[in-house]
């Protein structure tokens, strides 16, 4: 596959609520392609289940920038820009492109199975990974998505 291979990561974050973890903006002159989505949680040692949600974006959030890494040395920077741990929600619009459910003791893992289940985003437009709902209790979550920029 082409295109230039990046990761965001985030260590374990207290959450408390049902939320964004992962904004994405694609640039406005490249696609950006979702390979992976994963969510663990390192805190609590009670089976609960909660779910996650990957939806077009309507209007952006606001959430803690950050740093789309490559996974080579010498790759250029992300053209685009991430957000994480959103503070203010963003508009979801449709589709919701990825809806499942998890146990919070195994964690949540997406690859697709085929090059035709990679999640799409269009230059200019804006996706997102959310955890849609509330945990009972504080519990401390890891995430990450891995994202592939092909144009720009």
């Amino acid at each position: 596959m082409i295109g230039m291979l990046y990761s965001v990561a985030i260590g374990s974050q207290a959450q408390t609520a049902a939320k964004t973890l992962v904004e994405v903006a694609a640039p406005s002159d490249a696609v950006v392609l979702i390979e992976r989505e994963s969510i663990t949680q390192t805190s609590f040692d009670t089976s609960e289940n909660l779910g996650t949600r990957t939806a077009d974006i309507a209007t952006t959030g606001t959430g803690t920038a950050t740093t789309a890494r490559p996974f080579q040395a010498g790759f250029a920077a992300f053209g685009g820009t991430v957000e994480t741990n959103c503070s203010i929600e963003p508009t979801y619009g449709t589709p919701v492109l990825l809806e499942s459910g998890f146990n919070v003791l195994s964690g949540f893992l997406w690859t697709p199975a085929n090059d035709d289940e990679i999640i799409v985003i269009s230059p200019s437009q804006l996706a997102g990974m959310n955890l849609d709902v509330t945990p009972s209790a504080s519990m401390n979550f890891s995430y990450q998505v891995t994202l592939r920029e092909i144009g720009g």
